[in-house]
């Protein structure tokens, strides 16, 4: 899977239409329309508050050049009302994350949920191996809430982020991007985090000696390799207390096969 970034390169700028909206790259002449949403105590109240003079004037200067960035301009008077943002998540590598803020003239009346629900069905159909979505949106923000469910999100976790308790949401179904698909890819980072930390270090000589095709070893060998998946990818054995067999198994940083015994070897 190709890195989020390197995903949105692949198909920006774009442009999405929906039946009342344009989404369109943020240009420097949406520059009045960044310093109202992030100056805005109402549409800052379950984003932090508003933010520093500083800080706004480095969102309008990175806006245009970033991929994944959408005004949303509704198409009736050609007023940029909102944006709508897709990017890599920080808190998972390979996720994305799509964000959203839109002036409180046009809430009640589904221009978010319309612009939110054509960014994400885009991320899915039209950005092969970009990766699995979610939205973080705080549990107390009932409205953003009501309208990522209104679309099809589902909340998956919860956790607490900036202060406040954050609700996180990935698109429903049993399509490749439903929560399955992310928390395969999280159980990988786990998998991949667990070899680092630890099973090159508790290599044993019988272990750094496994053949890379493991059908090569003798039944009798065979019979002490931990059967156990206890990951979602490759044979990962976390070597809890009375686990037999006793020889678990992990891969070393350059993908050979390593490892290591519960008890001493003699």
């Amino acid at each position: 899977m190709e890195s989020v970034d390197t995903a949105l390169d692949g198909v920006w700028p774009a442009q999405l239409r929906t039946d009342r909206l344009l989404l369109r790259p943020v240009t420097r002449e949406d520059g009045p329309l960044v310093s109202e949403l992030l100056t805005d105590d109402r549409v800052r109240a379950h984003l932090g508050g508003p933010v520093t003079e500083e800080r706004v004037a480095a969102r309008q200067a990175a806006y245009p050049t970033t991929a994944g960035a959408f005004t949303v301009v509704r198409v009736a008077d050609q007023r940029p009302i909102g944006l709508v943002t897709i990017g890599a998540d920080h808190r998972c590598e390979g996720r994305a994350e799509i964000s959203y803020q839109l002036l409180p003239a046009a809430w009640g009346e589904g221009m978010g949920r319309e612009a939110v629900a054509a960014a994400a069905s885009w991320w899915t159909h039209a950005v092969p191996g970009g990766g699995p979505l979610v939205a973080v949106t705080q549990k107390a923000n009932t409205a953003s809430c009501r309208m990522l469910e209104a679309i099809g999100m589902t909340v998956i976790d919860e956790l607490d982020e900036h202060g406040a308790r954050q609700c996180l949401y990935t698109p429903a179904g049993d399509s490749d991007d439903s929560d399955l698909r992310w928390l395969r890819l999280l159980a990988e980072r786990q998998d991949a985090g667990e070899r680092r930390r630890g099973a090159q270090a508790r290599a044993t000589a019988t272990g750094q000696n496994l053949p890379d095709e493991l059908a090569a070893l003798t039944p009798d060998e065979l019979a002490r390799l931990c059967p156990a998946r206890h990951g979602a990818y490759g044979r990962i054995c976390a070597r809890t207390a009375a686990h037999v067999p006793d020889l678990h198994l992990g891969r070393a940083p350059d993908g050979s096969w390593i490892a290591w015994l519960t008890t001493a070897e003699v």
